[in-house]
């Protein structure tokens, strides 16, 4: 039906310009043009309007298989007993499913009808018109090969009349009458055949639509009636869920026979046909039957062709003759069973009429495909002899989920499942506990953690059951089960993401590094172009996905008693609504946090993408293979692209919870005062942090500061912090820092003055000691790993005379070495020269002090 509405509507609109004439030469001209038009929106809309007969013709038989429909869903809401609890819900959540898709599908009958109202008005005018033009003409008839066939009109009595006074108007001075002439005549005829048959088109198509609008706003009206009611009845499924309750299980006890026998009668008459004697139903005892047989059926072929399918790949193919395929044969087969079994039992629901097949079907892939992610994630994250460990830890809530989508399937009465959902619920928490104990020394902390979480909720969930809130158990119970799955899944993902970066992404970083030498490479943000997909994944998607999957798994739940419409409302309920001030509701909530990892992720990206293009430049301006840390200042520019993206991210915030910028104005103002005292030091530390990261250091600098010598590590906005020769770690504060006289090692060019005194005997060949110790030193003169010389090759290596000491000549060995690579350089070049001096017979005398000893006469 919305089609043809849509249909007639863009017909209309594509023929209502398609004849329209303008100021032609002349009138003649005018019905010319006007001829040719309406000949094509003549042709067009006869075409349109024979197709749009036989498709309206089905769009009725819709609406009545609609109204049907809508009968049909009223009849089954009406009929509803309160205390069948799956009953009741699935027949809410059809009625509402139906009225929120008619919703949603609303046709402009209104509308398109004031249109052809319009259009109706037009061409009633322009017939008229056509018809006033002198002489009248009428169109006959159209003969068989299609050509219009005129013929004159007979002169009505009014023309007459106007004969009889012809006499007496001569006698009066006019203007000159005008008549067609025989071509004009032609093309007004045709035009007026045109023009009266899109007329009757669209009066035609009028009275279609407002046949069908009658019909449609019937059947609004039965299903808006039968929506209200459903949402009367929601409140009443909630409190019986979580308010009322049903019996508490000691109380049951008590008086066992009388509810035993209520629940015997409920199945009966649930479950049996003895009372319906002909009458078939799709949703009782034998359909319900045949389906549990069609599953075991179908369960056991999947079986098999696993067992055949998993030889088969393990035997025949290179890939699955691995060792650690073969050690996971039994899990492999499990695994390929559930998927074939999930993919069967689809395909068999998609094909199949009958609505309790489709409806059961779709719950148990559900349940199937949530057991294949637990076994992927099994088989990912455990090694070969600990799968089979997992799946036992996992099978008691398994198995208590496959009990709760069976009580959905079967729509059990409340009084059965009051009776037999306690005691079962609480062995199988026994059995959880039992595995746990077993397992816990085997398997990783993960799996434990979800163990004893499965068997909180089990526990909790068999309290609340036994205090009569069955239902309830049921909806946290089955809550934590899909949340369990989509956080096993996630964690999945995890380990295959490690796979990933183990065998490719380093193999990459490694090429990626051979092509680009002069890149630091310590880090994944330095080669962001080969990792920017994997920490998309892992520093934004997969949060996202642990964020998401919270709500997601609860309106899940809420889908066992068909609430998700009520967990929707819910969802987005303003629970803090305080108007002019703040929004916030559990979806806003979800909302932020996503932003927050989709906004960090982006600066990380930003600033990845800002040290490379800064990098790239250096390079190609200085022409340099190499690059020093130290060479470009990111601090300031890291922390101004950090502001920029948290403050916009902090904006958004404000703009989705509805916070009002003058209520921070406000409260700024009132805290600028005190916190401006309380704060000074803190905000000294802030500019004098901003000035330093402008400028003056970078990370990667070596500085001296009151005796500490150290390379600059991090600059922030109250501290810098230098890590020293021995390693430690060491923070100024950045107004301290500020106002003292340190030395910045390496601002300038990155070599310091290193001087290596040693003192030779008297006596000795000065020139002789200086070729000596040149060439002993020789071979210290190399590149770093930036590829820069350790000894300045400008300044070289000079031994100057230095003075006349006590006991020794003193030289001075002169030379400007790298700051980086100062103790090591020294270290080594003591030893050469020592060990220069020893081979070529130079004597180093050590100190030397006469003592003489004066003994004085006694007295």
């Amino acid at each position: 039906m919305k089609k043809k509405i849509i249909a007639i509507a863009a017909t209309l609109l594509v023929l209502i310009p398609a004849w329209a004439v303008l100021n032609e030469k002349n009138l003649s001209q005018t019905l010319s043009v006007l001829r040719y038009e309406l000949g094509n929106a003549y042709r067009t809309n006869e075409a349109f309007t024979s197709r749009m007969r036989s498709r309206g013709n089905m769009q009725h038989a819709r609406l009545v298989s609609m109204m049907q429909k809508s009968n049909e869903l009223s009849l089954m809401l009406y009929s509803q007993k309160q205390d069948y609890t799956f009953d009741m819900t699935y027949a809410l959540n059809e009625v509402s499913k139906q009225y929120e898709e008619f919703s949603s599908r609303k046709m402009p009958f209104d509308d398109i009808i004031n249109r052809l109202d319009v259009d109706i008005d037009r061409y009633d005018r322009l017939v008229h018109t056509l018809r006033s033009l002198p002489p009248s003409q009428v169109v006959e008839y159209i003969d068989s090969l299609g050509n219009v066939v005129y013929v004159d009109a007979k002169v009505t009595p009014r023309m007459s009349a106007r004969k009889d006074n012809a006499d007496r108007l001569s006698r009066f001075p006019r203007a000159e009458s005008f008549t067609l002439d025989s071509i004009g005549r032609i093309d007004r005829d045709s035009c007026l055949f045109f023009a009266t048959a899109l007329l009757n088109n669209s009066r035609e198509q009028k009275e279609a639509l407002i046949r069908d609008s009658v019909n449609y706003a019937e059947t609004a009206h039965m299903l808006k009636s039968a929506y209200d009611y459903a949402q009367k009845r929601y409140k009443n499924v909630q409190n019986k869920i979580f308010i009322e309750g049903q019996t508490g299980y000691l109380t049951l006890l008590k008086s066992f026979r009388r509810y035993w026998r209520q629940a015997s009668s409920d199945a009966t008459d649930k479950y049996s046909l003895k009372s319906m004697g002909n009458v078939h139903s799709q949703w009782r005892g034998p359909i319900v039957v045949g389906f549990s047989l069609f599953v075991l059926f179908y369960l056991l072929v999947s079986n098999i062709v696993a067992i055949f399918l998993v030889r088969i790949l393990t035997s025949k193919v290179k890939f699955f003759k691995r060792e650690r395929f073969a050690g996971h044969k039994f899990e492999m087969t499990a695994l390929t069973a559930v998927i074939i079994f999930a993919l069967s039992i689809w395909i068999a629901s998609a094909i199949s009429t009958q609505h309790f097949f489709s409806m059961a079907a779709h719950i148990l892939v559900e349940f199937v495909w949530m057991l294949a992610a637990i076994l992927v994630s099994l088989l990912i994250r455990l090694e070969a002899d600990k799968v089979k460990k997992g799946i036992g830890l996992y099978t008691p809530i398994l198995f208590m989920s496959l009990i709760i989508i069976t009580f959905r399937i079967i729509f059990i009465p409340n009084s059965l499942i009051n009776i037999v959902f306690p005691p079962v619920l609480l062995l199988f928490t026994i059995f959880q506990g039992w595995t746990l104990n077993r397992f816990r020394k085997s398997l990783p902390m993960s799996d434990i953690i979800f163990g004893w979480i499965s068997f909180a909720a089990m526990l909790v969930t068999t309290i609340i059951a036994f205090r009569g809130f069955v239902l309830m158990g049921v909806q946290l119970l089955i809550w934590w089960i899909f949340q369990m799955t989509l956080i096993q899944t996630v964690i999945a993902v995890y380990d295959l993401l490690d796979i990933y970066y183990n065998r490719s992404i380093i193999r990459r970083k490694l090429n990626y590094r051979n092509d680009h030498p002069y890149l630091p490479g310590r880090t994944d943000e330095d080669l962001i172009t080969v990792t920017w997909f994997h920490s998309l994944v892992k520093k934004a998607l997969l949060p996202v996905a642990i964020v998401l999957s919270v709500p997601f798994s609860i309106r899940l739940a809420s889908s066992v008693f068909d609430l998700t419409s009520i967990f929707d409302e819910y969802y987005a309920y303003p629970f803090l609504n305080v108007e002019g001030y703040i929004y916030l509701s559990f979806s806003k909530i979800v909302l932020v946090i996503v932003l927050f990892f989709a906004f960090r992720y982006f600066k990380y990206l930003s600033q990845a993408l800002y040290r490379l293009n800064k990098i790239n430049s250096v390079v190609k301006e200085t022409g340099s293979s190499v690059y020093n840390e130290n060479q470009v200042n990111f601090t300031l520019a890291r922390n101004v692209i950090g502001i920029i993206i948290w403050g916009i991210y902090v904006i958004m915030i404000f703009y989705l919870l509805k916070i009002p910028t003058a209520a921070i104005k406000v409260i700024g103002a009132g805290l600028a005062t005190g916190l401006g005292f309380a704060m000074k030091d803190i905000l000294n530390n802030f500019f004098y942090g901003v000035q330093l990261m402008s400028g003056r250091l970078r990370v990667g600098d070596y500085i001296e500061c009151d005796g500490v010598r150290g390379r600059v590590d991090s600059i922030n906005y109250q501290s810098t912090q230098i890590i020293s020769g021995d390693g430690s770690v060491m923070a100024f504060p950045n107004s301290s820092l500020f106002n003292k006289n340190f030395k910045n090692l390496t601002r300038n060019h990155s070599y310091e003055l290193q001087t290596i005194e040693v003192g030779v005997k008297y006596g000795v060949d000065v020139e002789q000691v200086r070729q000596i110790i040149i060439s002993a030193l020789e071979p210290l003169q190399k590149k770093d790993k930036y590829g820069r010389n350790i000894v300045d090759p400008e300044f070289g290596i000079q031994v100057r005379f230095h003075s006349f000491g006590d006991n020794s000549v003193n030289l001075s060995v002169v030379q400007f070495t790298t700051v980086e690579e100062k103790f090591t350089y020294l270290a080594k070049a003591k030893e050469l020269i020592y060990n220069a001096l020893n081979e070529n017979g130079i004597e180093i005398p050590f100190p030397q002090r006469d003592i003489f000893i004066k003994n004085l006469p006694s007295k």
